[in-house]
């Protein structure tokens, strides 16, 4: 099967710990960065978040065997994590490394 992008959305508080434990279970590079994300939808969203309208997110990324999604998925929901995590995979098209 091909390679798919796995995303996933955390709260802040979260992020090393979830960035941690996909590489430990990928065994890939696993990509972190902060984001600010002005939203709607408040539903997973601290007090101070609700009050600014500012959600402090991290984006996570990791390219996978696109059979083992539901693995790993399953690994981020058994980690004690401090807020609930969206995701979403997307198709690899292509890629490689330039020099």
């Amino acid at each position: 099967m091909p390679d798919v992008l796995l995303t996933l959305y955390c709260a802040g508080a979260d992020g090393t710990l979830i960035a941690g434990a996909l590489r430990g279970a990928t065994g890939r590079a696993v990509h972190l960065r902060e984001e600010t994300v002005f939203g709607h939808d408040f539903s997973d969203a601290s007090t101070a978040e609700r009050v600014t309208g500012q959600l402090d997110r991290r984006a996570i990324d990791v390219t996978l065997p696109e059979e083992s999604v539901a693995s790993v998925i399953g690994a981020v929901e058994r980690l004690n994590r401090a807020a609930p995590v969206r995701w979403h995979v997307t198709p690899v098209v292509a890629g490689g490394r330039l020099p």
